[in-house]
């Protein structure tokens, strides 16, 4: 054999090594990926894992919830309702933060003036047995105590609620009058977190 022709099987083998390894490196991607997982991957079984580690009640859904205003108190020109959030589903749920709360008028429930802002305060997490309750307070100030050209008070049928952590609202019935405008520097209507009623 001539120096030329060992080099050339020299290749042709080193070739056919590569070529078998790399068959073989394609095969371990194929065992992975029909569900051994590997590190760093996303696997179903990996994410049903995960999904089966949460614990405890689930949130408070405006669908598991009566919404009603409890008897309130007044002074020095301001009303205090709290808004009480009864659980009337047949399961546990949790509550936790601060509800959305607007006034409304008319048949459709136009929003009149701005939603309420929120009261600095903790907020803990409210746990609902079946028929137990929460509930958070609302400071409504009267419209008298602000010029009439600023405030524009308006006639309100109600407020629209939406439960802590909800995209669904209730309407719940409550008369009086409301700013339609924004009051410079100051907050008509405030909410406080949920806490047990």
């Amino acid at each position: 054999m001539t120096r030329s022709t060992g080099a050339v099987l020299t290749v042709g083998v080193l070739a056919v090594g590569l070529f078998a390894a790399g068959c073989g490196q394609r095969g371990d991607t194929g065992a992975s990926s029909s569900g051994t997982s590997q590190p760093g991957t996303s696997s179903a079984p990996a994410s049903h894992s995960v999904g089966a580690a949460q614990t405890g009640p689930a949130k408070c859904l405006t669908g598991d919830l009566k919404v009603t205003v409890g008897n309130g108190d007044a002074g020095a020109g301001h009303a205090f309702l709290p808004i009480v959030f009864t659980n009337i589903s047949d399961h546990e749920c949790v509550m936790s933060g601060y509800p959305g709360v607007s006034f409304v008028t008319g048949d459709k429930g136009a929003q009149v003036g701005d939603p309420a802002s929120r009261e600095p305060a903790p907020a803990g997490t409210v746990t609902l047995a079946p028929g137990k309750a929460a509930s958070a307070m609302v400071e409504r100030t009267n419209v008298g105590m602000y010029d009439p050209a600023q405030c524009q008070p308006t006639d309100v049928r109600g407020l629209r609620v939406y439960p802590p952590d909800n995209t669904d609202a209730v309407f719940v019935e409550v008369g009086g009058q409301a700013c339609a405008k924004s009051v410079p520097n100051q907050t008509p209507l405030r909410v406080k977190p949920v806490e047990p009623a």
